[in-house]
């Protein structure tokens, strides 16, 4: 079995705009396009606007069409200036801007993109620390009901949500109602922008014309593939085997869903100690595991893993008294060696569980792909400063131990491999 991990970078390497700082300047612009000054006509908001958009060019091709098909008519006021009204036939960005016009997400994340990082798991980790907050905020609540035990720098937090939803922090301490009702608003506002994240991957991201193909990707001859993006850059580039299986762990983007039919996963990993999880449910749909199991999100790499498990039973229990620790991988015969690749993934801890299984099983080999970073200069750094993240992250995924004894001698399972440059199509 040939599994193929991927993560955002995946996307990125392919020319794609699926940072959340991308999706969040998307926002912008739709925003901008049904709200723009009343007394800025077409042509002058054109001319002053497009050299600012630093997108995508077919991204921002596709936002100028939208808005040059507006109907636009000038009514005279009685000072005299005109007001532009204006409709478009546009029925993707109606919705999402139905669903970011006044999001308090969207409104939240735009006054943090300061101190928030580029990544999307620093946007989950964000939404994180500002429920971790109302969490702590909703014990005060019971406790003292007053604003003593939050930290000025909580506050500062918890009151920067709370402008964009017009809610009073001093209000909030008085009832636990009102928090109640505040998480519920909450994640209303998160489905909504998960929708209009929908919308920008489906209907834009995927018309976008892939002009490279990596080397590396396209000599590997993959039958599984596990996705943590919302997108279908792999299936449809490189995947175009009906035999492959997919398994889109965090959902799968459809312009043809609706806000109640979306299946996206963007949430939060649990934080609470073990004693609190099962009785503080409060917050639990901001988290991860809930939201799978919610939307309905099949986990078909769990059946791959008992699959390798079982491939390997035979040999495993006539070696394991041989081999306590790790049976070398050599030891298994051709049909039960597994390769596993991962590319694009930053190996982050938050995707630990299912990293894990997949990297410490015996009979499965892993290739972590890293990258080059270029600097001004066009200068590269031959991927030093992404092969020491990765392994940084892989201790965290699987421990110091595990990684020093299956990176090196008889027992070796993993290795990383420089990802080749791209190639134009």
């Amino acid at each position: 079995m040939n599994i193929l991990v991927i993560g955002n970078g995946f996307d990125l390497a392919h020319g794609l705009p699926t940072k959340y700082g991308d999706f969040l300047d998307f926002c912008e612009r739709v925003r901008e396009i049904y709200t723009y000054d009343e007394e800025v006509l077409l042509n002058d908001y054109r001319s002053k606007n497009i050299d600012d958009w630093n997108m995508n060019d077919y991204i921002k091709n596709a936002l100028l069409e939208a808005f040059e098909k507006r109907n636009c008519e000038i009514i005279p006021t009685g000072n005299n200036t005109e007001r532009v009204e204006v409709t478009t036939p546009n029925k993707a960005l109606d919705e999402m801007y139905e669903h970011i016009g006044q999001n308090v997400w969207f409104e939240y994340f735009l006054k943090c993109r300061s101190f928030v990082g580029e990544n999307w798991i620093d946007f989950e980790s964000e939404i994180s620390r500002v429920v971790q907050n109302l969490d702590e905020l909703m014990a005060i609540v019971v406790n003292e009901k007053s604003l003593q035990g939050i930290s000025k720098d909580k506050q500062e937090i918890l009151m920067n949500l709370l402008n964009v939803s017009n809610r009073s922090l001093q209000n909030l301490c008085l009832s636990i109602a009102s928090i109640d009702s505040l998480v519920r608003f909450l994640n209303i506002e998160l489905e909504r922008l998960i929708r209009a994240l929908e919308i920008y991957i489906a209907e834009f991201i995927s018309k976008i014309s892939i002009l490279q193909r990596n080397s590396d990707i396209g000599g590997l001859t993959i039958g599984h593939v596990l996705s943590f993006n919302y997108s279908d850059t792999y299936q449809r580039l490189y995947g175009t085997d009906e035999k492959i299986r997919y398994d889109y762990i965090h959902g799968r983007a459809d312009i043809n869903n609706t806000l109640k039919s979306n299946n996206m996963v963007l949430g939060i990993d649990e934080y609470l100690i073990k004693k609190r999880r099962n009785r503080e449910t409060e917050f639990i749909a901001f988290k991860k595991y809930y939201q799978r199991i919610y939307k309905g999100i099949g986990c078909e790499y769990k059946n791959w893993i008992y699959k390798i498990k079982e491939s390997g039973k035979s040999i495993e229990e006539k070696l394991r008294a041989e081999y306590s620790v790790q049976i070398p991988f050599l030891k298994f015969t051709n049909n039960m060696r597994h390769n596993l690749y991962i590319f694009g993934h930053s190996l982050d801890v938050t995707d630990k569980d299912i990293l894990k299984d997949l990297i410490l099983q015996d009979n499965v080999y892993t290739t972590i792909y890293y990258h080059k970073i270029y600097d001004d200069t066009g200068k590269d750094d031959n991927g030093r400063a992404d092969l020491g993240s990765k392994i940084a992250n892989l201790v965290k995924v699987i421990g110091q131990d595990e990684l020093i004894r299956r990176t090196g001698g008889s027992t070796k399972t993993i290795e990383f491999k420089l990802q080749q440059d791209m190639v134009e199509i």
